[in-house]
Order: structure tokens, then sequence, then C-alpha cells
């Protein structure tokens, strides 16, 4: 029997892989005659490379649901994956239907692949410190390569992460793909210097092109099950569960100390907050910290964070326009918030506004009405409604804002003095 070759250039060489299946299905060479081998090329790591694909028509249409398992099953470490997946669609171009066992096998390697992922994921630092952060892991160089755009998601700041076979770097721009660093290095300065040296294969470099990204998809039985912060943080970034998704830049979590006893609960993220990944970093976080320590408060002893995690807005030229997000999408958002306050157990909740309130609560509030009072919440801790902080911007004079600001320090002082009590 004669076989063919197929040449990879690394383990998440996605588009080459599929580029190759497509040929040969269309030349309908059966899988048992295939033959996948890694190699890396000389320059894969070069700044710049140019590559050849064979092109074949397509000759297979997966459904979503099938076609949303490969690139999980396609990085996990499993010997045969190429092969599975080949099968799959020769099995698909044939009209038959993909057996059971094989289905089961594909769903069972594409869920050890997103556990990994998350794993991965909670190890990402967020942004709060800008400077080059440090990640060391074990994971398989294909399963990183799969992440380079959501960990970028989740901390836009720089980092360098470091594993036997792969560096991978993000400087706020791009990420750049490297070999593993040799010898141990401890100091996390020389890490980053020998990092960013060999890191050097970027989107000039051909071969890097197509990796295949692996997702999440969670959905609200998910997002409940979820046990911690740095979990629901790493699902959080692939979150669809409504349309805001699209036009944003990313999903913005919340942030602050995972031991806080007092959590404060905004609308959305605005301009600045989507592009750092940061809540409250705008003009209103800026107004908001100096309230907060006004009040004898302290941000880093707080828990911040948002009733909808994605920047609703308007174009207008070369601005975005904020836009106040709508009941749908403040119920779509809402088992982020559930569990977000689940796992935290605040004895204390500030509620930033109509929509914050109005998340926490479950029903429609006036602030006017609410504001400045303790409200018992059904887990046994104390609520406490106040303005949003951009509200303060938005007011027209300065005897108006001097007014309400000091008004807001006092909310804010009313609960903080509720964690005493």
């Amino acid at each position: 029997m004669n076989r063919e070759t197929v040449v990879l250039s690394t383990t998440s060489d996605f588009s080459g892989w599929r580029a190759w299946a497509r040929k040969l299905l269309h030349e309908r060479v059966a899988a048992d005659s295939i033959r996948w081998i890694v190699k890396n090329p000389a320059d894969l790591y070069a700044p710049s490379a140019t590559r050849v694909l064979p092109a074949a028509p397509s000759t297979t249409s997966v459904p979503r649901s099938l076609a949303a398992l490969f690139p999980a099953v396609f990085v996990s470490e499993a010997p045969e994956r190429f092969r599975l997946l080949y099968i799959t669609l020769q099995t698909l171009r044939d009209n038959l239907p993909v057996p059971d066992e094989l289905a089961e096998r594909l769903t069972g390697l594409a869920t050890e692949s997103r556990k990994r992922v998350l794993d991965l994921r909670c190890q990402m630092p967020d942004a709060r410190n800008p400077d080059w952060q440090v990640v060391r892991t074990f994971h398989a160089s294909a399963l990183i390569d799969s992440q380079a755009a959501a960990l970028a998601d989740l901390r836009p700041a720089p980092w360098v992460i470091t594993a036997p076979e792969r560096t991978l770097c993000w400087n706020g721009q791009e990420y750049l793909f490297g070999p593993g660093l040799e010898g141990d290095i401890s100091n996390s300065s020389e890490v980053i210097a020998a990092a960013r040296n060999i890191a050097t294969a970027g989107a000039g470099n051909v071969w890097w092109h197509g990796i295949a990204p692996v997702r999440l998809h969670p959905d609200a039985t998910d997002i409940a099950s979820s046990s911690s912060l740095p979990g629901l943080r790493g699902k959080a970034i692939d979150c669809r569960m409504c349309d805001l998704c699209g036009p944003a830049t990313r999903t913005v979590s919340g942030e602050g100390n995972p031991a806080a006893r007092i959590i404060f609960v905004g609308e959305q993220p605005g301009d600045q907050e989507d592009l750092q990944g940061r809540p409250f970093v705008g003009p209103a976080g800026q107004l908001f910290d100096r309230a907060l320590k006004e009040a004898g408060g302290n941000r880093a002893q707080a828990w911040i964070t948002n009733a909808v995690k994605h920047f609703k807005f308007v174009p207008k030229g070369n601005r975005r326009i904020h836009q106040k997000p709508d009941a749908a999408e403040i119920t779509a958002c809402s088992p982020w918030l559930a569990t977000e306050r689940k796992i935290l157990a605040p004895k204390v909740t500030v509620m930033l506004g109509v929509t914050g309130a109005s998340a926490v609560l479950g029903r429609q509030v006036t602030v006017s009405r609410e504001r400045s009072r303790h409200i018992p919440l059904a887990d046994g801790s104390i609520g406490l409604v106040t303005v949003h902080p951009s509200y303060l911007l938005r007011l027209p004079d300065e005897e108006s804002k001097t007014r309400e600001y000091t008004k807001f320090v006092t909310d804010l002082r009313m609960a903080i003095s509720a964690l005493a009590g």
C-alpha cells in the first residue's frame, strides 16, 4: 500500500493539516494510507517566512457542533488526533453518520483540552500591574499557541509565557513565538530579556498563520459551576451570551482582592476599560478612586466589577459613544455577576447607578428613592444603592458637582462603616 507522508510545521499547524486533509479527501486517499508527522522548518522562528500549501476544493460539510470540537482535539496530546479528525471528515464526505464511538472520543479529547486551556488562563495575571509579567507553565506548545489571542485579551499589558517547548511573548501590540528557553533562569527580568530575544516569529512569518483558537463556549450552567474567580475570568473571555461581544474589544471582568468583604457593582466597561481590560480606569473610575479614598476605603482591599461585562457603544468618527445596556443584555450577563458574588460572598455590595442596582436586586430601581440606606439582600448580606460616578461627571456646574460628590462620599463611607457592624 502506498503511503502519503504529510509534514506539519508544528503541533499547532492547523492550517497546514486542513489544507492537506482537503487535498487528500478530494483525492480519496484513505486515512490508513496517511502518515502525519511534525517537523519544524529551518525558518520557523524567523521574523518572516513564506509557505506554499496545496489547494483543493472542499468535499465536506461539517456540522457546527462537530466543527467546534476540531481545534480542541487538534491541540490535545493524543498521538492519533490527526488521524481521528481526518476519519471524521472522510465519514462526513461519504455522507455517513459519525460513529458514536468516534464522536465520544472526539468529545473526550476536546473536554480534556478545554480543561487545560482554563488552567492556563487561570495562571494569567490581570492588568493591575502594567509591567511585564512572567508565566511559567508546563502546558504543551500547541495548547499555548491556541491561546495567544485569548491571553492577550485576558491581559492587554505585556507578558511572557515560558514552557519547555515554547516561548510566547505579548508586547501589548502583537504576540511573538519562539522555542523554549534553554537553562533554568530564575530571575524574572532575565527571563523577560531572554524570551524577547528568542521569540521573533510574528505576523510576518506564515508558518504561524491559521492557528485554530480553542474556545470554551460557556453557557449559564457552566458559569454557575465556576468555583474560583480566575476560573470565572478565564471562561468570561469567550462569553457569547449576547451580541455585545461582537463590537467590544474584550470581556472586562471584575478585579481586586479575592478576599474582599465589600464589592462595588457598576454598569458596564467604558472606552478605556474596554481597551485596558480593567474595570473603572477611565474618568469615572478615577473619580471613584478619589471618592473611595476620601471615604476611608482602599481599592486594593475591595472588589470592583460591572453588571455587564462588554462595552456597548456607537461609533462617532474616531470616538466610541457609550450606550446604556438594555434589559436583555443585563439579563444575559446576570450569570456572571451572580456567580462572581457567590464566590466572593461579600458582606456589603455597593450598587453604583440604576443598572448595577437593578442587576443585583433583580427589579427596577429608582436611585433617588433607594440610595443611602442599608438594603437586606437575599443571601443575608447588606446592599447599598448610590449614584454611578459618571453621573457626577455629567453635572453642568461646579456647585452641583461639589454637592453631589459630597453625598457620594457619604454613601461610600456608610457602606464601609457597615463592614464593622
